[in-house]
């Protein structure tokens, strides 16, 4: 399997190896939801062992059970650029619709390496587009962007416990993250990715992440009213 290298926090290799693999093409407006009952693999998405963790088995880093969808790859191979053990899902993904990522989770443990020593990478929600990938992630203390490198945003949190989170996206590229309904950063940019898709999981050879997933949610050209609200009000405008 083919894999992409990109550069690593730091100068080494991070975020996001990718395999893109054909699929048939989601129109926009999207609304994607995962449950957890069963892997997302069985859903529609594609398990994704790439670079530097080619070969691994899906069922040897993610279950589910008790509601939640759990990613475990501390152990795996750490600080080789080009790897990634994560789902994704490929087409639809458009330059001119806002989007939100919308995930309940929370991050356990985490291994880093020279080029990731925050381990930046290795519990991640992101997308693409089809030339700029955006997306943030967890660790169990801070929280991170993915922009030319992995980039770890201002401030300290305890993403030991289950918090919600919610990235909200308007063209051409700007950003605010939301954690528990309180905006803690804004942005733009991202990083160049030839590729379009969803995805979630373990974005880089550079660090490994335990972290569980409660809720997760995909949405293109949604209601600009979500933007801001609290996590209740903002789940019910899609219900």
């Amino acid at each position: 399997m083919a894999s992409e290298r990109y550069p690593l926090p730091r100068r080494l290799a991070a975020a996001c190896a990718i395999v893109a693999l054909p699929s048939a093409a989601i129109a926009a407006p999207m609304d994607v939801q995962l449950g957890f009952s069963s892997l997302p693999s069985a859903q529609g998405w594609t398990y994704i062992a790439t670079g530097s963790h080619a070969g691994v088995i899906e069922s040897s880093v993610f279950s589910v059970g008790g509601g939640v969808l759990v990613q475990n790859t501390l152990g795996q191979s750490n600080g080789i650029s080009g790897g990634g053990l994560f789902y994704q899902r490929t087409g639809g993904i458009t330059t001119t619709e806002t989007k939100q990522i919308i995930v309940r989770a929370r991050c356990l443990g985490v291994q880093g390496s020279t080029g990731a020593p925050q381990s930046e990478g290795g519990f991640y929600f992101f997308f693409a587009h089809g030339s700029v990938q955006y997306g943030f992630g967890l660790t169990p203390t801070r929280i991170f962007k993915l922009q030319s490198v992995t980039t770890l945003i201002p401030g300290t949190y305890d993403n030991t416990q289950f918090h919600n989170y919610v990235f909200d996206w308007s063209p051409p590229g700007n950003f605010t993250i939301y954690r528990d309904g309180v905006p803690i950063h804004s942005g733009s940019g991202g990083f160049s990715l030839a590729v379009n898709r969803i995805a979630l999981g373990d974005g880089t050879g550079g660090a490994n992440a335990l972290g569980e997933i409660m809720e997760y949610r995909f949405i293109q050209d949604h209601p600009t009213a979500t933007t801001g609200t609290t996590w209740g009000r903002l789940k019910g405008l899609y219900r």
